[in-house]
């Protein structure tokens, strides 16, 4: 892991504070019929060691867009007294296009972050993504998945004018020097935030109206990393996430297999990230005995 590491002993009890919340998250969804389903590292999680990858420090769920909308939507309405709910709906100027549902109280917030308004009251919490449904047509398809990586880059070079870079050396330096740039062009140019949102979601939602072959969810660079067919995801399944019960995908092992490979292998330990906080403060966790399972 590069950078500063956590104390165990705080990391673990960030990943139980996670849990606690998790219980409310599974509370809401069952009360008001929501699917949901484990996601990205969480499902590794699931599958590898029964609950978090050990140095993994974030909950990430995925979710149909309805069932997205609906969970959004029941989170303002009825627990706003004890959740913030951040994203774009929100906040227009909130630098991604998933939900975080976050414990009020509390403060969690990435290095990456801490220049960022929208973000600063960012607690700990899940991280909550939408599926949506991809073009049958090549041609459309193209056009759509070019479109929503547009728009989130976009979204991303609005916010940051250092995002982070998966590249190294020469390349890693000139790939820098134009984001700077496209940075402030874009906090000079008159391009607002609802207008790069709008434009991303019309894109995003633009075949949510018909059945199609896929659906995928668009956050990551490559936004047909996670596509999967329905029939991958439904009837989710019910595995052991810690002390919890939790829905996977399906065919979970299928779908973790062609997006990672051999995903029950360890990765080498310069290899294993996480999101080493900016400011972390447990707030109403601080003097509780949290201890579950």
């Amino acid at each position: 892991m590069m950078g500063e590491q956590y104390e165990p002993e705080v990391l673990r009890k960030l990943q139980i504070v996670q849990c606690i919340i998790m219980e409310d998250f599974i509370k809401i969804c069952e009360e008001n019929d929501i699917n949901y389903f484990m996601f990205s590292g969480c499902a590794i999680g699931v599958e590898r060691h029964g609950g978090f990858i050990p140095w993994d420090d974030d909950v990430d769920i995925a979710m149909l867009r309805p069932d997205y909308e609906k969970f959004k939507e029941i989170a303002i309405r009825d627990y706003s007294d004890k959740y913030n709910v951040l994203e774009i709906s929100e906040d227009p100027r909130f630098p991604f296009f998933n939900m975080e549902f976050n414990r009020k109280g509390t403060l969690d917030l990435p290095e990456i972050f801490k220049d960022c308004a929208s973000v600063a009251d960012m607690g700990i919490g899940l991280a909550l993504y939408a599926y949506d449904n991809v073009a049958d047509d090549p041609w459309a398809r193209k056009r759509q998945l070019w479109s929503v990586f547009f728009w989130h880059k976009i979204k991303i070079l609005k916010e940051f004018g250092h995002p982070v870079l998966f590249f190294k050396g020469w390349k890693r330096k000139v790939i820098s020097a134009i984001c700077v740039f496209a940075h402030a062009m874009l906090n000079i140019l008159p391009i607002s935030h609802a207008f790069i949102n709008k434009r991303y979601m019309k894109s995003a939602t633009k075949y949510n109206d018909r059945e199609t072959k896929l659906i995928s969810c668009f956050f990551d660079t490559t936004p047909m990393a996670y596509a999967m067919e329905m029939s991958e995801i439904f009837p989710l399944q019910k595995k052991k996430f810690e002390y919890l019960m939790v829905n996977v995908p399906n065919k979970n092992h299928e779908s973790l297999t062609r997006r990672y490979g051999d995903y029950m292998q360890l990765p080498p330990e310069d290899e294993r990230k996480n999101h080493y906080p900016y400011k972390l403060d447990f707030g109403p966790f601080d003097h509780e005995d949290i201890e579950r399972g």
